[in-house]
């Protein structure tokens, strides 16, 4: 589980300039750095549309010959993501998560709508794929230590304890085939942040696809998908952030289509006594998650690669690498934590490669950047794996 700031990544449209936008645009300041971005390159520039929603900014950008053909299909698209923020938002009084979470510790059940019921069983099979390293119902974990975070202090052991009894996603009775959720402990709280943004993407691509779109890309708060046909062939180009530098591009990775997101805490973080704390949670020890600043996922599905940048982020490196080889079509990229202690500074050093492991899939599809030849070279799964 992880405690998010709004978009902790953006795309970046190289070389397009946006038509006018039919909403108030979100201003991007707020809304962290960009860890990853599209090079789409100039010459074929996309149709554009944001609108402000879950708390970021939906961007859907769709190379299409008929402009007023895209532009009905994106529509379709807007209201697709509307509706399962309408669904799953825990802000929404209405909502159907929030409604579950009020009747936590009755016998009363709340029966979903297909939408939410496919995204809380996505999140309930990767939970137990992962061995809990994504929990929904973390949410009373996460808040005992924001209340201490804002005091700079760490949760003592025994309200970490205490709280045990309200967390925990094998607590939750859902039944897939009548689609009833239950929860069975007074003050248990669902939150399907950690992948509803990324469900909400592969729900408008499939609009855009019903509407005659055959290629472009959407992106929600840094959740995003690519399909189709990349702009530039052969394939879409991704920008990796350095997590230490906002707008320093450390790699390149290249994909044919599918669903992007990244999990970075180093800009996210806060020091307390000698130690510094991220605010990605490791909801197994209730506490916050060590050994890594970014995880970056690419899997065919946004909901998948949004729920596992969180997933694979707490297992870290070596138990994420196992996780992605039990799992084809799961690539990732690990960039370590050296334990350097400050204050959101940036280095002006290149990342180094040692630093960073990358699944066995993107070795040859994954380029770490420099101004001179880099000797060293990521460490592939295999060969950590290897030396374990």
């Amino acid at each position: 589980m992880v405690v998010r700031a709004a978009a902790v990544l953006l795309i970046a449209l190289a070389a397009c300039t946006p038509p006018p936008s039919p909403a108030p645009v979100v201003d991007e300041s707020e809304m962290g750095p960009r860890y990853v971005s599209v090079d789409t390159m100039p010459g074929r520039p996309p149709v554009l549309r944001e609108w402000p929603v879950m708390g970021s900014l939906l961007r859907i950008s769709v190379w299409h010959a008929d402009t007023a053909r895209a532009l009905a299909a994106m529509e379709a698209a807007r209201a697709a993501v509307f509706r399962v923020d309408s669904l799953t938002s825990v802000e929404h009084a209405g909502g159907e998560v929030a409604a579950a979470n009020r009747r936590a510790g009755s016998d009363s059940a709340t029966v979903l709508s297909p939408w939410t019921a496919d995204v809380l069983g996505q999140a309930l099979a990767i939970s137990a794929a992962s061995s809990g390293a994504l929990d929904v119902t973390a949410g009373p974990l996460v808040d005992a230590w924001a209340s201490h975070r804002a005091r700079n202090t760490v949760p003592t052991q025994a309200l970490r304890d205490s709280i045990a009894a309200r967390v925990g996603w094998e607590k939750v009775r859902f039944d897939r085939a009548t689609r009833q959720l239950r929860m069975p402990v007074r003050g248990m709280r669902m939150d399907l942040s950690a992948i509803a943004r990324g469900y909400a993407v592969d729900r408008a691509v499939e609009a855009l696809r019903a509407g005659g779109v055959a290629s472009g890309l959407v992106d929600l708060g840094g959740r995003f998908r690519v399909f189709g046909v990349a702009p530039v062939g052969p394939r879409w180009i991704l920008g990796l952030q350095d997590p230490r530098n906002a707008g320093e591009v450390f790699a390149s990775a290249l994909a044919d289509s599918g669903g992007v997101a990244v999990v970075g805490s180093y800009e996210h973080f806060y020091v307390a006594g000698d130690a510094r704390y991220s605010t990605v949670f490791d909801p197994r020890a209730r506490h916050p998650a060590r050994g890594v600043v970014a995880v970056y996922v690419l899997a065919p599905a946004a909901a998948t690669a949004d729920a596992l940048a969180s997933a694979l982020y707490v297992l870290g490196p070596e138990a994420g690498c196992r996780y992605a080889i039990a799992h084809p079509g799961v690539e990732a990229v690990w960039v370590r934590d050296t334990g350097a202690r400050g204050e959101k500074e940036g280095h002006d050093e290149a990342l180094d490669p040692e630093l960073v492991v990358i699944t066995d899939g993107l070795a040859t599809r994954l380029e770490i950047l420099g101004e001179e030849p880099l000797e060293d070279k990521p460490t592939p799964c295999s060969a950590l794996l290897q030396a374990h």
